[in-house]
């Protein structure tokens, strides 16, 4: 007969394995689930911070409710409400200023009409690099934001100044809104302010009413009269 060995050590030996078999497999699920959950940490933070960083809080200019995508340039009692849209890279929104802001901003300022200003960036795409639309507009709310009343001023300067598809730098368009108003506005155009207010609030009230700039809305009806004619707006507003 084979000698009678005990089996102890071999059950010892295989519960061993097991075991450290189950601790190995243990720490690598524990390695795993710690590395989906440190990646999407990771991610989240990333993201978070994308986001931020590509984002900016969104601020109205003084005076303007955070959902009002209009500067209100001139309150009448009892006279129409004027809507204005433009934008500062059209070149018949150059003409159009041209032809009536003075009309506009002298009904405004004697109290004749509620005047509504709304500054689109509908032409960012239009410009090399992108977004001279906005630029513009946020330079003209900075300026309006300092001292409302040089709001034509620098509305006139931008339209007189504008450019090709090229746009104006930052330091142009300072030194244009300085010329035009007096103005320091440096700071405000070089962080884009009102960017987000133009973009976010005026532009998609002004896509669910016109597709186009210039537009003149007189109580709300579209005019549509002949924009090329000196007077013609101002005529269709004292009909009104």
């Amino acid at each position: 007969m084979p000698p009678n060995r005990s089996r102890t050590p071999l059950i010892i030996a295989i519960i061993a394995g097991v075991a450290c078999l189950g601790l190995a497999l243990i720490v690598v699920i524990a390695l795993v689930i710690g590395g989906v959950l440190f990646t999407s940490g990771d991610d989240g933070d990333e993201q978070g911070g994308s986001s931020s960083s590509s984002s900016q809080e969104l601020v109205p200019p003084p005076g303007v409710a955070e959902d009002q995508p209009y500067l209100e340039l001139g309150t009448s009692a009892d006279g129409p409400v004027v809507d204005v849209y433009v934008d500062f890279l059209c070149p018949h929104c150059a003409t159009f200023e041209d032809l009536h802001g003075e009309d506009l901003t002298q009904l405004a300022s004697d109290g004749e009409i509620t005047l509504r200003v709304h500054p689109r960036p509908m032409l960012d795409a239009n410009s090399s690099p992108a977004g001279y639309s906005s630029r513009a507009a946020n330079a003209a709310v900075c300026a309006y934001a300092e001292d409302p009343a040089q709001w034509s001023a620098a509305e006139t300067a931008l339209f007189e100044n504008q450019p090709g598809e090229e746009g104006l730098t930052d330091e142009e368009l300072t030194s244009v809104i300085d010329e035009a108003t007096g103005l320091d506005v440096s700071s405000c155009i070089t962080e884009g302010t009102y960017v987000p207010w133009i973009q976010d609030v005026v532009e998609p009230e002004a896509l669910e009413t016109t597709q186009g700039t210039p537009t003149v809305l007189i109580d709300g009806e579209m005019f549509t009269g002949d924009l090329a004619e000196p007077g013609s707006v101002r005529s269709a507003i004292e009909q009104a």
